[in-house]
């Protein structure tokens, strides 16, 4: 298979690189990174236009802006990467090669604060950001394409990915945390907060299977483990993972724009095949390692 990554140098987009590789023909497209053979680095949206051209079977779109509490300060920018940058890749695709399939990374952020759990698919859309809203108008976007312009169209509402790679967000802030050898820390909001982690590899596993499986008629699908952690839980986790001997406080103030809690029903990945994998204190072990080799 003839695979293109968007967005190639981020944390999703580089792993997609790496373990796509393996098995196919793969390239990969940023504004920032190294150029390499397969690397290509570029701020203008025309060698993109160029690249899609070139008919590839599939394409994958992990650009775009990732945080939220940005995109209440630059909402604009927020939106000109999160929904204007996915619909000009829908049309070149739609211009230059339209049996190409497209996965765009969407976020689990569209669901806001659920008001049951576990969250399907079906689930009420309550964005409570700016990049909530955007990441549900580029869903919105994908949908159009497919229907309008007969596009193979998807998009993932990834849930709290971490792993190898990953230099920002909660657990690489509690890693530094750790380091700084304080006595006790500070953590924003209550600790009864709670996530759907998922380990990267199953994250490439998962794309791996709607690859080969999924209709690709502008449907969504639910990326996480299909597990409920607290966020005490998970930082006392990973503390005792690291050595730290501290105490971990929280501020009781919530993170604007952020939930509450987020448990994902995967039921409708799981009918095509997938199975998470990596348990978190495996994941976080590997974590670890991973980031401690950086140090």
């Amino acid at each position: 298979m003839k695979i293109l990554i968007i967005g190639a140098a981020g944390f999703i987009g580089e792993a997609c690189v790496h373990y796509f590789s393996k098995k196919n023909e793969t390239t990969g497209f940023d504004c920032v990174g190294q150029r390499s053979k397969n690397m290509v680095i570029d701020k203008d949206f025309m060698p993109l236009h160029q690249l899609v051209s070139q008919k590839f079977d599939a394409i994958i779109n992990c650009a775009g802006s990732s945080d939220i509490s940005d995109s209440f300060v630059n909402t604009g920018k927020d939106f000109q990467l999160n929904v204007l940058f996915i619909q000009q890749i829908l049309q070149s695709i739609k211009t230059t090669s339209p049996l190409t399939k497209i996965i765009n990374l969407s976020s689990a952020a569209v669901y806001g604060n659920p008001k049951h759990l576990p969250i399907k698919e079906e689930s009420l859309l309550l964005p409570c950001s700016p990049y909530g809203f955007h990441k549900l108008l580029s869903e919105q976007i994908m949908r159009e394409y497919a229907k309008f312009n007969n596009l193979k169209t998807l998009s993932l509402r990834i849930f709290s990915a971490y792993g190898p790679g990953l230099k920002r967000q909660f657990f690489y802030d509690l890693y530094n945390k750790f380091r700084s050898r304080e006595s006790e820390i500070e953590l924003s909001g209550t600790g009864y907060e709670s996530r759907d982690f998922i380990f990267i590899l199953d994250i490439m596993q998962a794309i791996d299977v709607l690859l080969k499986n999924a209709q690709f008629n502008g449907e969504v699908y639910n990326i996480a483990c299909q597990e409920e952690t607290f966020i005490e839980a998970a930082a006392m986790l990973f503390a005792n993972i690291c050595g730290y001997t501290g105490k971990i406080k929280f501020s009781q103030e919530q993170l604007k724009g952020y939930p509450l809690n987020w448990k994902a029903d995967i039921s409708k990945l799981k009918s095509l095949g997938f199975s998470a994998e990596t348990k978190l204190e495996e994941g976080l072990t590997l974590y670890y390692k991973w980031i401690t080799a950086l140090k």
